[in-house]
């Protein structure tokens, strides 16, 4: 891991330690809640548009996971299906963050639109939630994905979706 990565994982821990006093533990899922929704975004790493489904549910009151697969339909079509984890932190009833950490694996494409096979990784990332219309709510996250062998880039994503919590 290089010098930088260790320094951006120090000050994305350091400043969610700084931070947590200040907002209010409230979780943004509730205790054993579902949310389904869909998102789309961008991979900057494949240079690729994304399609995706997710769920999201409350396993405590301070902790969510949620699996979803992403599909990306570029000229050789790839998936990321994912599992990551969130601690949701209360700005107000209505807003929330997160930080995100989660693993994947995925088959997606590099810069050059050719294949270059499977791979699995780390997510880490940060997240936010508005709940609006009752059950509602819009959400946009960014996430780094570590991808394991190195000969594949780590992938930058970011997302904007719409879920309907149950």
């Amino acid at each position: 891991m290089s010098t930088i990565m260790r320094r951006v994982i120090l000050l994305c821990a350091v400043a969610l330690f700084a931070i947590t006093p200040i907002v209010n533990h409230a979780s943004a899922q509730e205790d054993r809640a579902f949310t389904f929704g869909f998102r789309t975004g961008y991979y900057f790493g494949a240079k690729a548009y994304v399609l995706g489904i997710y769920g999201t549910y409350g396993l405590a009151d301070w902790l969510n996971i949620e699996p979803g697969i992403n599909y990306i339909p570029k000229q050789n079509s790839s998936i990321d299906v994912y599992c990551d984890f969130q601690v949701p932190l209360s700005i107000a009833s209505y807003w929330h963050v997160f930080p995100i950490v989660g693993i994947s694996a995925n088959h997606i494409s590099e810069q050059s639109g050719t294949v270059v096979g499977w791979s699995a990784g780390l997510n880490l990332g940060l997240g936010t939630k508005y709940n609006f219309g009752g059950n509602w709510d819009v959400n946009l996250q960014c996430k780094w994905m570590g991808r394991i062998p190195t000969k594949f880039s780590n992938a930058v994503i970011l997302n904007v979706g719409i879920g309907y919590t149950f």
